[in-house]
């Protein structure tokens, strides 16, 4: 869906790309600093999303997952000196987490909360999340400094699907990584 010029830059212009990147640069630094349980910045962006839909948000945490491979600290990297999202949300990160992101996200684009219902059980969701953890991880393996990165993070992100659950899902995994990084860098200085 490409909105027209009343709401908002069409997609995969480059003022979309730029409105994207200072919403990617903001939610960065808001989830750094919100409060545990504080949403209101994924709201925000969501609710600004909502005309691109699905293809939105993933083109978001395309740009989110190049900040997290910039900003990540050393102590968060692999032997490779590559961002390991295992180390990243060890202590901040499950399930449960990410499916309230996911919900808080889901609402503000107009689609009912992440719940048991959206699968078979809850325990296949879980599952499911877990899943698109692994595609957050193998995103996080991306040069930033390459001329194709920007493609080739949203190509990894795309490859589970492109569906709301999907892209919400991993907006949700991606909120954790960024508040992860950002309290570290906030506590530790740039």
């Amino acid at each position: 869906m490409n909105p027209t010029s009343s709401t908002g830059p069409v997609s995969g212009t480059p003022a979309y790309w730029s409105l994207l990147e200072r919403e990617a640069d903001s939610f960065s630094r808001t989830r750094a600093t919100n409060q545990p349980g504080d949403w209101s910045d994924a709201q925000r962006v969501m609710t600004l999303l909502r005309p691109y839909g699905p293809a939105g948000v993933l083109d978001l945490c395309t740009l989110l997952v190049l900040r997290a491979v910039d900003r990540c600290p050393a102590d968060l990297r692999d032997e490779q000196g590559r961002p390991d999202l295992a180390k990243i949300i060890a202590s901040e990160s499950n399930a449960l987490t990410t499916i309230d992101t996911a919900s808080s996200a889901n609402a503000r684009l107009q689609r009912g909360p992440v719940t048991a219902g959206d699968l078979t059980s809850a325990e296949e969701q879980v599952e499911r999340i877990n899943d698109l953890e692994a595609v957050a991880a193998a995103a996080l393996l991306t040069r930033a400094g390459h001329p194709k990165a920007r493609r080739n993070v949203r190509r990894v992100l795309s490859d589970q699907g492109e569906g709301a659950r999907e892209a919400t899902a991993i907006f949700g995994i991606l909120s954790e990584v960024m508040e992860a990084i950002g309290r570290r860098t906030v506590i530790c200085g740039p």
